[in-house]
Order: C-alpha cells, then structure tokens, then sequence
C-alpha cells in the first residue's frame, strides 16, 4: 500500500470511528433515559397500589358496587330517603351542576341566597325550571305543583302535607266553597233581651214581618258572595250610651266566635303551611283591631258610626231594621241609627247598632291575601294594593274585587307517597338553596373529579340529621359513604405497568443489541486502524533506509 493510499485510509477509519462512538454515546445516553422512565414507571404503580374510590352502601351490608355520584345524591329515590344530600363549599353554599343552576336562575335566586324562606310563588318557578332543565318529566312537576309548598322541609319539618291544590282566582274558590264547604256559623244571640237591649241576625230568608232571630246559620259563600246580605243588628234602650255598650259585647263575641271560625272555614279550602299560618295570623290581628277601630298605636275610637236619624212613630218596627241594615252594608265595621220616637210609648230616643257580616268576612279574607302577597305591595298607582279600614266600605280596597290575585286551594286529591316524596325532596332542597346560596360546577357530574374535591376537603357533605336540619360535615363522617381500596384502578395501573416495563425493556434490548454491534466496529476499527497505521510507519522507515545508503 502506497504512503498516500495508506494515509486516506487512515483518516477514513479515523471518521467512520468517531461516528461509532458519537452513535455509541447517543445509545448509552438514551439507556438513562429508559432508565428514568422505568424509574417513574415504577413509582407510578407504588403509588397506584394505594388508590380508593368513594362508594355508597345505603343499606349497610358491605356492597361496594355501588359509586357515589352526584346524581346519586342530588335525585330522589329510596337509596337517599328522599331527601337530598347536598355538595356545599367551606362558606356552605350549595353546589348545583348545570341543570340545577338553571333552575335556580329560572326561579330568580340569588347566587349569595335569600337569607330566609321564599314564597310558594318562587318556589313553583324552581320546580318548572327543573323541568324546562329536563331534570323533571311533565307529570312530575304537575304532581309536584299540585301539593302544598313545604317551607321548613330542611328546617325542622316534615314530609309534605298529603294534600293537592290548584290556583284559582276569587271566582274559583268560592265556587269550591259553595260546593265542598258545609261549615256553618251558628248565630246565637249574644245579649240577653231584656230591659229594652236585644240583638239579632237580619235574617234575609225571613219574609215575616219581623225579620229579626235570635239564632241562624250563616253560610261561608253568602258571605262572600253577598248572595245574602246578613246583618248582626243590636239595640240600645237608652240613646247611643246603650247601644255603644252594646258594640263592645258584639265586639267580643265577634272575636271570640265569629273570627275563629273565619280562619277554620277558610283553613279548610286554602292551603296551610308556615306561610299561610302567618298569613291567618296577620288577618286575625287586622281584623281584631278593626272590629275595634284600633289603630297601630294602639288608640281607639269608639267603634260606632252614626249614618241615619229617624223621626216618627216607629219603634223597633221591620222598618227601621231594614232601614238601618241597608245602611250598614256600605260600612265597614260597626254603624247606628238613632230613632226618636213621637208615640207615647216612645218617651226618649231609640239608637241601633249593627256590623255587616259580608264586609267583615271579605275583609277577613283581604287581609289573608294581603299577607300573602306583601303588606307593602303597590298597585300600578302607587297606592296600596288591598286597603282594609273601618269606616266607609267605598274606601276600602277588597280581595273579592280583584280576579286576578291567586289562591292556592286544596282539591283533596289522593296523592302517592313516591309523589310526596318527590316533592318534599325538591322543596328541601330550594329550602337549602334559598337559605345558603349556590355555586356552578359543570365538572360536578364527573366522580373522580368529585372524590377528589371531597378527598381534598374543598367540597362538603351536607345531610340533613335526625332534628329535621342540614348540618355540613367532611365526606368520611356519612355512614353511607365508604372510602375503599380500588381494585379496579390497580388492576389497570398493574396493567399499564406490565406494558409500558416490557416496552421499556424490549427499546433497551435494541439499545444493548445496537450498542454491542458499535463496540464491535469500534474495536474492529481500532485494530485496523493499527494495522494501517504500523504499514504506514513501516514504509517510511524502509524509504529513509534506502536513501540513506
């Protein structure tokens, strides 16, 4: 081999073996690699070894077949008692997936909540967004609609009453109570007859002369309707000193009997909740301090109203009744009529007293609706919507006047308990939503993102506890829910570790295979490479040798 030659096949070993050892060093390099992946893998699978998931066993016999999930807890059935358990934040605001918070939205709830209990209005909204939400099919939220609105569910109270209603208008419940109501009021006379001083009913089914009785059964719907026109009259046998007497014991006796009977003859038609209560509640105080012509502050008047003067021969005839009756409808609360008589056994003046019955029971009547409805609402004027005050009738402003106002009235439907369960789970949770405000969470429907929110402790659970309240506590205080080891997620993660190891070996078999055959040409270029290299020298050496002898 020429000196040249030998010289360019030397440099071509000399490259091709660095390129081995660069390639050489890129495998070894990728060996590390492999390393840390196998590394990880394997932390990963330690790891995994310890992985749980939340079931529910609502029965108590060992079943983890069963998840928790948030429709689990948020959708009435037996494995939940029909009552919701709700998913609230540390400031105890529940949290509503998509469809919840649209129905919440719907019904105008505020996200930081009301503060108190809604009214049935607002809580019928919610109910008809849960189905405009498609989380309530159509005749589930009619059936639910139906029954009464149970304001303490969550707070306290019970299971919703068994009893279904429908909305109508003041034409539509005394139509009901014509047709379903018996209860009568018993008219007794009050005041003992005797020494010119009586009272009576006006009877408008008497055609005798002498309209007056001592006893009659009144009639809700007549009252209502004034369909009959039915006066309480009494008389005074000396001027209006007497008959004033006289109003304070009618008053009493009104009080006492007749307003009593008011709220239990309505009570039995209208629907009865905590609401409704305290809407009877604030009509028997109004009325009171109107049969007394009391004001807020607590002076009085005396309650009579002096409306006609007579003169004549007339004492105590069927018309000077009429006549004062006929007055007394266009007054609210007590009026009298003074007679003084000309006959001879008429010596001094006769005065009369009486309170229309009609007014004072539709009176009754508006002040529940008022309640109902606001004290403080306003008509589109600016004036008060219903105004009840004693004194001219034309100045008040009656419930029975208005078609439009909506009472809740009861049918007496038979209603089953899957619907009264239905029911008092939805309004336990509008209760619960209302009180303590709500948050949106669309991934709230997913269980592992939900497990790790309560595993964290950024989400609660809050149930509610044998008083009848919610109470917020941590996930692992529910008697239903078990934390459990997740065989089936180790499973997967051993899985995925057997997989990725034989990957992970199978790339550093090829590396070692790859590497092996670089040292290989390493080492055969090497030796090349001296043998080349010793040629080269020997040549040079045979060269100065010759030209030096």
């Amino acid at each position: 081999m020429g000196l040249a030659a030998g010289q360019a096949r030397l440099l071509t070993i000399t490259g091709r073996k660095s390129d081995c050892e660069y390639a050489s060093m890129k495998l070894s390099h990728q060996k590390i690699a492999l390393a840390r992946e196998l590394s990880d893998l394997s932390n990963e699978y330690q790891n995994s070894l310890n992985q749980t998931k939340l079931v529910y066993d609502y029965y108590g016999t060992g079943d983890t077949t069963t998840p928790l999930s948030y429709g689990l807890l948020m959708t009435p059935s037996t494995l939940n008692d029909y009552l919701p358990t709700t998913i609230t934040d540390a400031l105890g605001r529940v949290t509503l997936n998509s469809k919840y918070a649209s129905a919440a939205r719907a019904a105008g709830i505020p996200q930081e909540g009301l503060g108190t209990l809604p009214s049935e209005g607002m809580r019928n909204a919610f109910i008809e967004g849960l189905y405009t939400s498609g989380l309530l099919t159509k005749n589930t939220a009619e059936k639910i609609l139906s029954l009464p609105y149970n304001q303490q569910a969550g707070f306290g109270g019970g299971a919703t009453v068994a009893v279904t209603t429908t909305s109508g208008n003041i034409n539509d419940l005394v139509d009901y109570l014509k047709e379903n109501c018996t209860n009568q009021f018993n008219f007794s006379n009050p005041i003992p007859e005797g020494d010119d001083r009586k009272s009576w009913i006006e009877n408008p089914d008497d055609i005798r002369n002498d309209t007056s009785q001592d006893t009659y059964d009144i009639n809700i719907y007549d009252l209502l309707t004034n369909t009959k026109e039915i006066s309480l009259s009494f008389q005074g046998g000396n001027g209006s000193k007497n008959v004033n007497e006289e109003a304070k014991i009618i008053s009493n006796y009104l009080i006492e009997s007749f307003v009593p009977w008011l709220e239990e003859t309505l009570g039995s038609v209208l629907n009865i909740d905590a609401g409704t209560q305290a809407a009877f509640d604030y009509a028997n105080e109004e009325i009171v301090k109107l049969i007394l012509n009391t004001g807020d502050d607590g002076s009085s008047t005396p309650p009579i109203y002096n409306i006609a003067n007579h003169k004549g021969t007339a004492h105590r005839t069927h018309k000077f009744r009429n006549e004062e009756q006929a007055n007394n409808q266009n007054y609210m609360g007590f009026s009298s009529v003074t007679q003084h008589g000309a006959h001879v056994a008429v010596k001094k003046r006769h005065s009369q007293g009486s309170i229309n019955l009609n007014n004072l029971a539709q009176a009754y009547l508006t002040l529940f609706a008022k309640a109902m409805s606001g004290v403080s609402q306003k008509d589109t004027d600016g004036s008060p919507k219903y105004q009840v005050s004693a004194g001219k009738l034309e100045d008040n402003k009656l419930v029975t006047n208005d078609t439009l106002y909506e009472f809740t009235i009861k049918t007496g439907s038979e209603v089953s308990s899957d619907d009264l369960g239905q029911a008092t789970f939805y309004d336990a949770l509008f209760n619960q939503i209302c009180a303590n405000g709500w948050t949106e969470n669309n991934k709230i429907d997913d269980n592992e993102y939900l497990k790790e929110m309560l595993q964290s402790g950024m989400l609660y659970i809050s149930k509610m506890k044998d008083d009848g309240y919610y109470y917020q506590g941590n996930y692992s205080t529910d008697a239903y829910i078990k934390e459990i080891s997740d065989d089936t997620a180790i499973a997967q993660a051993e899985a995925k570790y057997q997989t990725e190891k034989a990957k992970l070996n199978a790339k550093e078999e090829t590396l070692d295979l790859k590497m092996k055959n670089l040292d290989t040409e390493i080492s055969s270029l090497t030796t090349e490479y001296d043998t080349v290299k010793n040629t080269i020298s020997k040549n040079i050496e045979k060269s100065f040798k010759r030209y030096n002898a």
